[in-house]
C-alpha cells in the first residue's frame, strides 16, 4: 500500500500531468512536425487562435532546432508519459 497524506496527493498530481501531456502532445505538439491537412480543421483553427492569441513564435512558425526538440518529445517522452503516470497512481 503507498503512504497517506501529502506525499500521496504530490503522486497523484503528478500522475495527472503525466496523463494530461498524451493528449496535448498528440494533438498539438505533434501539429508543428506533420503535414497540413493530418489534423481536422477544429484542433488546426484552435492551434492558430492559440498561437495568435498568446504571440506564441514557436508555434506559429516553429525552427528546425524547435521541431528537433518536439521529435525528441514525441519520441522520448511521449512513450513514458503513461508508464509515469502508471507508476505514480500506483504508488
Amino acid at each position: 500500500m503507498g503512504a497517506r497524506g501529502p506525499g500521496r496527493a504530490l503522486e497523484r498530481l503528478l500522475g495527472l500531468y503525466f496523463l494530461a501531456h498524451i493528449p496535448l502532445t498528440l494533438l498539438f505538439d505533434l501539429q508543428a512536425l506533420l503535414p497540413p491537412g493530418t489534423y481536422p480543421t477544429q484542433l488546426t483553427d484552435l492551434m492558430k487562435w492559440y498561437t495568435e492569441t498568446f504571440k506564441d513564435p514557436l508555434m506559429l512558425d516553429p525552427p528546425s532546432w524547435f521541431k528537433s526538440l518536439l521529435w525528441c518529445e514525441v519520441l522520448f517522452q511521449l512513450p513514458l508519459f503513461p508508464i509515469a503516470a502508471y507508476a505514480f497512481f500506483k504508488g
